[in-house]
């Protein structure tokens, strides 16, 4: 077991099935990123999508989504549902029938038993013997087939969904630390970030696609003996990498600091994952 240890999330989103061999973001290119980051010693690297990177409003004729086959590669641990991705159900579901990893949406439900849709919206990952816990939800104002009498899914109140999840996380999972991860930020997260007890880190996603100019790179600490505090980053552009870091105790874990980096120019100037392209080079 580590003293020290580090735990990585690389959030993407908006990133509209760009595989690879262009400019700019695409899947082949955090790929790459994902690998270099991976040889860095005592760390843990968790890739997470927060939406729109599918391409389900997208019109493709092939039986597998792309996307999801080049994700499967490239070892995603969740996703999050934006509204881009609940803009035709029907593709969604096909696509998901291919994921091998699990998308957490707390308030995405069944319309008549408001049990989630997608299955349990959390993940309990054991890092270093540290449990932590993700959850996720979809806090944007779009409202899939909103004119259908018999809706397939319902979107249930973002506030209450995480209250009641976390409570039952919490109740039988006893996690360590907590991260929240939320799609589509509106205005409703200015008061769930006030009412998230027990949260360390709120992440929420962009409703529009932004472009990112420059590298951006901030640390924060916290002060010996201080509690753990919450803390709420905005993913505004493609590609964002948040690193916590950890002290192993006799008993327990120590959160020490935590950077955030948003680095779409980074990611940008990097070369394709080969590999990578060729499973999907008939989409390219």
């Amino acid at each position: 077991m580590q003293e020290f240890f580090s735990v990585s999330l690389i959030l993407t989103q908006h990133i509209n099935r760009r595989l690879g061999r262009q400019s700019g973001v695409t899947l082949s290119k955090v790929s790459r990123y994902k690998r270099e980051v991976a040889l860095e010693e005592n760390h843990h690297i968790l890739l997470c999508d927060l939406g729109g990177t599918l391409g389900i409003d997208q019109e493709y004729i092939a039986p597998r989504n792309p996307s999801i086959t080049s994700m499967n590669y490239m070892g995603y641990n969740f996703g999050v549902f934006n509204h881009q991705d609940m803009s035709n159900i029907s593709h969604l579901r096909r696509t998901m029938s291919f994921s091998k990893f699990p998308w957490m949406n707390c308030n995405i439900t069944h319309p008549m038993t408001k049990e989630p849709f997608f299955g349990e919206p959390y993940e309990i990952y054991s890092i270093n013997g540290m449990k932590l816990a993700i959850l996720g939800g979809y806090g944007g104002s779009f409202r899939p087939e909103a004119e259908n009498e018999n809706p397939t899914i319902h979107v249930s109140s973002l506030g209450s969904s995480a209250k009641r999840w976390l409570r039952y996380i919490y109740d039988t999972e006893d996690p360590d630390y907590v991260i929240v991860c939320i799609s589509d930020a509106d205005d409703e997260i200015s008061d769930i970030v006030q009412d998230m007890e027990g949260v360390g880190l709120l992440i929420t996603g962009s409703c529009e696609d932004e472009n990112i100019e420059e590298n951006t790179y901030e640390t924060f600490s916290i002060e010996d003996g201080q509690n753990i505090p919450r803390y709420h980053h905005h993913h505004t552009g493609k590609v964002m990498h948040v690193e916590l870091s950890f002290k192993t105790r006799t008993t327990t874990y120590e959160f020490l600091s935590h950077s955030v980096a948003r680095i779409d120019r980074e990611i940008s100037q990097l070369s394709d994952d080969q590999r990578m392209l060729d499973l999907v080079h008939y989409h390219l």
